[in-house]
């Protein structure tokens, strides 16, 4: 009896822990090292701001840790991007065919 409460409890605490997932964490505004921000918001729409230029446009979650990026207008015109994503303190890391993009949590 107690081997199946103690199975059910890390079971919970596994689903539990799965779904903290990181579509939810990437919510917020980044920077890059070149000062750049990036905001991602909950509606699935982002902004990024870089100097003199200025593009919007929108994200998806394929799965937990991929994500698909459409940018608006000339930027986008070569269609989607797919990164894989992680987070871990404070850092986002896109990467994409080899070139990584480290943004920080500005907020």
């Amino acid at each position: 009896m107690k081997k199946s409460v103690v199975l059910s409890l890390v079971i919970i605490c596994i689903v539990l822990l799965a779904s903290c997932s990181v579509s939810k964490s990437i919510v917020g505004s980044w920077t890059d090292d070149a000062g750049s921000s990036f905001n991602f918001y909950k509606d699935g729409t982002l902004t990024i701001n870089s100097g003199l230029l200025s593009t919007s446009g929108t994200y998806t979650f394929i799965d937990n840790d991929t994500m698909k990026v459409q940018l608006d207008g000339l930027l986008g015109i070569g269609g989607a991007t797919v990164y894989d994503v992680e987070i871990s303190k404070g850092e986002l890391r896109l990467n994409t065919a080899g070139q990584i993009l480290i943004l920080t949590k500005a907020d």
